[in-house]
């Protein structure tokens, strides 16, 4: 049986109850002991590869000056110790940004406020990334096909919730969308301009507009820099600003992240996961982007710490009124967050909708067997699921023909070997890649027969 999205990690209920105690109960103990630690540790087996992908991206100008993308492992559960009202009293102030959400919908997912016309849309995305053989003489004997046939847009102020298993072609997505990939077909336009066709300052230009936070901040933030320098990296590749303004910035930035301006003088192996994604995000505000792509930005860190970041997440959103493509596996997270959700296999976009209708009422039998792993706190309520999605997952080189999940598909017949399925629409912009999507009544969860309580 194939490996499902961990979707536990994430329940609402936990959630509640994260939000219902003080920030301070999290702290394990205080943030300078987290200065003894061993230096070393920050210099681990990717820190040369870090400065070798730090050196290229400032050489293209890349307004991120990242590192890249590795996977985290899980975060201390007792170092998350600058976070909420205590980061607040350093600063002589309560930290606002990691309040609780209050502007929940129905299904979970935060208000969208005011949405426009589309600032991101994707269309025919396509990248194969090329089969190799030959110890001197390298020939191509294939391609390994990470996204086919991709197309979506983003509104302004949008949350868009992009979930799949692992090898679902999400992260590839994400990456062609800020331009560390170049896509072998299609387009991707930001703000109405063609983000493969702009060289120059006119590309340098774009990419303030866009940033990428990284799953694992180990590989992302340079062990060797201080974070004030890895804040004030964008600014200073884009030359915004003078040495003073970019100081005061970075100080301003983090104190929106809930940390404290010391902490601009500190190393990144001296905070714990969940501060080191603050910084993060703290640096990909730093030239006031429009859209952020942040690929599994919580999946490393612990339950309680998850919460926190949605929030500040959140609240960033609706602060600065900002786009996110949200990268996730944990469908639970997803739901929590977004307002529009595309679900992804084997480089397909199978489902796209609204929240609360895919949640409600999922069309594609991928769709609902992906809901029906999601744990649940309430022993009842899992009685009557569909069972869990058996199989294993294709190759990407050697796709199956026609549907591409139907070796998987419970309701698989002929027609689906030979015809890839057509995108149906239904209401409410909710969109099906299916040629036997799923009636309402039949997506919908069974309402599980619970025992009679004697009075």
């Amino acid at each position: 049986m194939t490996q499902v999205p961990n979707a536990g990690t994430m329940m609402e209920p936990n959630v509640g109850m994260v939000e219902g105690r003080s920030a301070g109960t999290i702290e394990g103990r205080d943030a300078e002991t987290a200065e003894g630690r061993d230096a070393a540790m920050a210099m681990g087996p990717d820190a040369a590869a870090v400065r070798e992908v730090d050196a290229a991206v400032m050489k293209a100008g890349d307004a991120e000056g990242v590192a890249g993308q590795g996977t985290g492992g899980l975060e201390d559960h007792d170092a998350d110790v600058t976070q909420g009202h205590d980061a607040g009293a350093v600063e002589g102030r309560a930290v606002g940004s990691v309040r609780r959400v209050v502007s929940v919908q129905e299904n979970g997912a935060v208000g969208q406020g005011a949405v426009g016309e589309p600032l991101l849309r994707v269309e025919h995305l396509v990248k194969d990334f090329p089969v190799t053989a030959g110890a001197v003489l390298r020939r191509n004997v294939g391609a390994v096909s990470a996204i086919a046939d991709v197309s979506f847009s983003v509104a302004a102020g949008e949350t868009f919730g992009l979930v799949g298993e692992s090898g679902s072609g999400k992260t590839t997505v994400g990456r062609c969308i800020v331009g560390l990939e170049t896509p072998s077909g299609g387009s991707v336009r930001i703000g109405g301009a063609e983000l493969m066709s702009l060289r120059g300052k006119a590309l340098r230009q774009r990419r303030q507009d866009t940033h990428l936070v990284f799953q694992d901040t180990y590989s992302s933030l340079d062990p060797r820099m201080r974070v004030g320098a890895i804040v004030a990296e964008p600014m200073v590749i884009h030359g915004v600003g003078t040495r003073a303004g970019r100081a005061a910035r970075v100080r301003e930035l983090l104190g929106e992240v809930g940390l404290p301006g010391a902490a601009a003088e500190r190393y990144p192996h001296e905070f714990s996961g969940g501060q080191r994604q603050r910084i993060a995000l703290a640096r990909a505000l730093a030239l006031e982007p429009k859209l952020i792509v942040a690929d599994e930005p919580v999946s490393a860190l612990d339950v309680s710490i998850q919460a926190q970041i949605l929030n500040l997440m959140s609240d960033l959103r609706r602060h600065h009124g900002l786009t996110y493509v949200f990268i996730s596996h944990d469908l639970s997270v997803v739901r929590y967050l977004s307002t529009r959700i595309g679900v992804m296999y084997l480089g397909k976009l199978v489902e796209t909708g609204p929240a609360a209708e895919v949640y409600r009422s999922p069309r594609h039998p991928y769709t609902r067997g992906l809901i029906d792993t999601v744990p649940v706190a309430d022993p009842w309520a899992g009685r009557g699921r569909a069972a869990v999605i058996s199989g294993e997952l294709p190759s990407a080189r050697t796709p199956p023909s026609g549907c591409r999940f139907r070796t998987r598909c419970p309701l698989a017949q002929e027609i689906c070997a030979h015809e890839e399925p057509p995108m149906r629409v239904f209401g409410g912009g909710h969109r099906v890649a299916c040629h036997f999507p799923l009636e309402e009544s039949e997506a919908a969860a069974a309402e599980p027969v619970r025992p009679a309580i004697a009075p």
